[in-house]
């Protein structure tokens, strides 16, 4: 983007209305960087404004602290050398004499551990996307400019320190140097004459980009959900139905060692959270067998559903979404056949398409790189380790419920708890609210910064639930975020993960917030998506008419009047 494009962009959103302000910190004259972070912001968010905010020239922490005291909720931290010490920018004449280097070494520690802090306080109200420092340091070594002195290295270990634990602290997330590096050659990005002039040390094309990355990861684009993989020449060298489970292959010795960065990309993403399935053409026998070798960098465990059989690849794809009960738009088919794959996209036009290719290494790699990418969020908690055990257990459910007599769910054992701890260290909640489709009141995501605010407020009710059963753990599964208002609760938002569904999870969440509360009546912000169905269901069922003007209401005596018993022990912990 250039900066002609970018103040065409900001001009034609002035009429449009104006979402939460973004607050740029930094200690140098923000010029071009703010024009184009608003530019970046703009082009995320299509249908909004966005009231960009800032502080004074050459007060990073003073910035920090008003970032602080400010409404914004999104802020964006860029960190500069000459914030450390102002000897190592432009606009500083303190000296670069090597009796200077042990000082200049103290105040950049001191500072980074003071900024630190008050990063670390700003945390808690706002989501932070920081850039560390990006301009080259000063010539201030001894050698030629490739060879590194250890004064600079010890200054970059500093930063990659101070880097590396802002990088732990929920809400906090720090723009990668080496994609930096990648974007934007280290060459160009350094403008002395405006540096020196005007105090804004980036040029335009830098400038951008950090810009660019900035709102990437203060806006991530949703992660997909799910990966359906093909096996032969896919997840293994070889068609195992001619070659046999030993003749397989993923190794260097065998010169299919690209199958198992594969493998080992799979089991990455498994742990994180996830769903892998196998979509092959074999006998359902011999996968099942090659599946179960030892030496399978992934194991067998991390897929579900395995299908194998002879029909049409696009006929099993549809299998699959159904078992996990996702939309076609999260997942994406991994085949080293273009005609499956073009098949496959042909009927689900949704589902993002990819072809492995084993010859081409280079191929693989970019490959490998663009799952990342695609699957990449911006936090891992428990939950997404239990996914795919928790999917597989629900088809157990079913099919145990369709074989048993009487109250099935009473036999569950189930434990349901409902906190009222507004955390807002626990991203989890607000994960479920801009990931959950079907149980959702009215599909609305929420931003971080904007959760964050909500939560601040006196007036707020928050309930995070998890679940456990016999059949294992679920771990946080549904989420409610209202506000009280009198007498009432005014719901804005409440999402249940679709692998809870069925165990009336949701009958126990309104029976507990109208004991806990003491409101007499809910208010529900809903509005009916295309995808929502089961909400809509759900208010069918308990008499909530949502299909009228203004917003459906349960009271407490109408609730209690279709409410039932209900099949599960409850722990509650209060705010």
């Amino acid at each position: 983007m250039t900066l002609n494009e970018a103040l065409r962009l900001i001009n034609s959103r002035e009429n449009r209305p104006q979402g939460a302000p973004v607050f740029l910190v930094c200690g140098f004259q923000p010029l071009h960087l703010l024009t184009f972070l608003q530019a970046h912001a703009l082009e995320r968010l299509p249908g909004e404004h966005i009231e960009m905010v800032t502080g004074l020239f050459g007060d990073l922490p003073g910035n920090i602290r008003k970032a602080a005291e400010s409404n914004a909720t999104t802020v964006a931290l860029v960190l500069e050398w000459d914030d450390l010490d102002p000897r190592l920018g432009l606009r500083s004449s303190g000296g670069w004499t090597n009796a200077a280097h042990r000082d200049i070494e103290t105040t950049c520690r001191e500072r980074l551990q003071y900024v630190a802090e008050l990063v670390e306080q700003l945390a808690a109200k706002a989501v932070i996307a920081l850039a560390g420092p990006s301009l080259p340091l000063a010539p201030l070594g001894h050698t030629v400019e490739l060879q590194a002195t250890s004064f600079e290295l010890g200054l970059q270990q500093e930063v990659g320190a101070f880097l590396q634990k802002m990088a732990g602290i929920p809400g906090i997330r720090v723009l990668d140097p080496s994609w930096l590096l990648s974007a934007s050659p280290r060459s160009s990005r350094v403008d002395p004459k405006m540096g020196l002039m005007a105090g804004f040390p980036y040029s335009a094309k830098h400038a951008d980009v950090l810009a660019g990355g900035l709102v990437e990861l203060l806006y991530p684009t949703a992660p997909k959900k799910g990966l359906i993989v093909d096996l032969d020449d896919t997840l293994w060298a070889g068609i195992i139905g001619e070659v046999g489970v030993d003749g397989v292959s993923w190794s260097l010795e065998h010169h299919s060692q690209v199958h198992a960065l594969l493998q080992q990309m799979l089991a990455l993403m498994a742990g994180n959270g996830v769903l892998l399935a196998i979509a092959s053409k074999n006998e359902p026998a011999i996968v099942e067998q090659g599946l179960s070798r030892r030496d399978l960098l992934v194991g067998r465990d991390a897929f579900f559903p395995v299908l194998a059989g002879w029909g049409p690849k696009s006929s099993t794809v549809d299998e699959i979404i159904r078992a996990w009960n996702i939309g076609a738009d999260s997942v994406v088919f991994l085949d080293d056949n273009p005609m499956e794959l073009s098949e496959v996209q042909s009927a689900h036009p949704a589902v993002t398409a990819l072809e492995f290719r084993p010859k081409d290494p280079a191929a693989v790699w970019d490959l490998l790189m663009r799952l990342r990418n695609l699957f990449g969020k911006p936090a891992v908690f428990a939950e997404d380790s239990l996914r795919t055990a928790s999917i597989r257990s629900g088809a157990e459910i079913q099919r145990a419920h369709s074989a048993a007599a009487g109250n099935f769910l009473e036999t569950l054992g189930g434990r349901v708890t409902i906190s009222y701890q507004k955390d807002p260290r626990d991203k989890r909640p607000l994960e479920l609210i801009n990931k959950t489709n079907q149980f959702n009141v009215n599909g609305i995501r929420v931003p971080e910064g904007d959760w964050l605010a909500r939560l601040q407020s006196e007036d707020a009710i928050a309930a995070t639930i998890s679940y456990e059963d016999r059949f294992g753990a679920l771990g946080k599964i549904a989420a409610l975020l209202g506000v009280r208002q009198g007498q009432d609760i005014r719901i804005t938002s409440w999402v249940m993960s679709c692998r809870a569904f069925s165990r009336k999870i949701e009958h126990h969440t309104l029976d507990s917030l109208f004991r806990v509360s003491g409101a007499t009546r809910l208010r529900f912000n809903f509005h009916a998506t295309d995808r929502n169905r089961p909400l809509q269901k759900f208010f069918e069922e308990i008499g909530v008419e949502s299909s009228a003007a203004g917003e459906p209401c349960l009271s407490l005596d109408h609730f209690s009047g279709v409410r039932n018993a209900l099949p599960h022990q409850i722990s509650e912990l209060s705010s």
